[in-house]
């Protein structure tokens, strides 16, 4: 392994370094990464719940729609035309 073949990147090198020094620390960042983890965690359990309390009030509606109309009676099964009885010869003979 061989190093630095040029002179002049020392120099280049060491004055970089003193010119990241003289500007002092790096500014803290306003949000750490473990800060920045909670929030998405809490945004994802919002929108869980979102998605599920959603989810249940639209069963809940079907279920509320399709009671409403058993009860108005479009949805029952004896709603005139085709029954299953008949009044009509049973067995019962006459002669």
């Amino acid at each position: 392994m061989s190093g630095v073949r040029d002179p002049a990147f020392w120099k280049r090198f060491s004055v970089a370094v003193h010119m990241d020094e003289e500007q002092g620390p790096e500014p803290k960042h306003s949000d750490s990464w473990l800060a920045r983890q909670k929030k998405k965690e809490s945004r994802r359990t919002w929108i869980c719940w979102t998605f599920w309390l959603c989810f249940l009030a639209l069963i809940a509606g079907v279920v509320a729609v399709i009671i409403w109309l058993l009860s108005s009676g479009v949805l029952s099964k004896s709603s005139g035309g085709g029954s299953s009885t008949t009044t009509g010869s049973s067995g019962s003979g006459s002669s």
